[in-house]
């Protein structure tokens, strides 16, 4: 396949050959096939003392290439195969600019409606870990509580609205250790608050005691209440034997 250039994007590939949509050419190179780049999930603590965790992308929407321009460009029905993911690796690597662009506003735009409900940093740590864990842990349910600590909920509202939070502070250690020993594509960049309190899990019996149910663990039929009060329950059990 030959290589697509700048200049093919309204059309023919090259003068002496045949005309085929640029769409067809484009998915198979760069900016588009580049490498997946590790993802960084972040915590800030609620009023509640619960974490609310949210991802490394903007908090306001980025600029989009134009419906028309990508029709144009692509072919026809090209902009439908296109995330707005795909849309900023192009920006960035030049492809479009300027008056070929348009950045969502909330009324009355669709692409608006997508970055909030798919692309918010907040809902975008929701679906990061709701992907990453899937094969660990299985399907997730709306409202699901992961053996690690982490609870997943879907709002009832437009545009999409969903959360991923940590209880407490041994929620959110033991999620960024789970994550690691998935490959580390998904990182979570704790608060520097909690760095003293990451440095005690150097302890193997201490990570062990962390990390137990992790290892053999699917998610319960009602996690929203048995995880919590297992765990609380040896909580309970672990202070009254240090206090003794």
């Amino acid at each position: 396949m030959r290589n697509v250039e700048r200049t093919s994007f309204h059309g023919r590939i090259r003068s002496d050959g045949p005309f085929i949509p640029a769409a067809f050419h484009i998915l198979c190179h760069a900016p588009l096939k580049a490498r997946l780049r590790p993802r960084r999930i972040f915590a800030r603590k609620e009023a509640s003392g619960s974490w609310l965790l949210f991802s490394d992308a903007p908090f306001e929407p980025r600029k989009v290439v134009r419906h028309d321009v990508i029709e144009r460009s692509f072919g026809a029905g090209a902009y439908n195969t296109l995330s707005q993911r795909d849309h900023w690796e192009m920006i960035e690597a030049g492809w479009f600019s300027g008056d070929d662009l348009h950045l969502p506003v909330p009324l009355g735009d669709d692409t608006y409606l997508v970055w909030r409900s798919y692309y918010h940093p907040v809902t975008e740590a929701h679906d990061l870990l709701t992907d990453i864990f899937a094969d660990k842990y299985g399907m997730m349910r709306w409202g699901t509580l992961l053996p690690n600590g982490i609870a997943l909920g879907e709002h009832p509202c437009t545009p999409r609205y969903a959360t991923a939070r940590a209880a407490t502070d041994r929620d959110l250690i033991r999620t960024k250790f789970d994550l690691e020993a998935l490959g580390g594509l998904v990182q979570l960049v704790l608060p520097d608050e909690l760095m003293p309190q990451l440095a005690e899990y150097d302890d193997p019996e201490m990570m062990e005691d962390l990390m137990w149910r992790t290892h053999h663990r699917s998610i319960p039929s009602n996690p929203s209440f048995y995880q919590r009060a297992a765990e609380a329950a040896r909580q309970k059990a672990m202070a009254s034997t240090q206090a003794s």
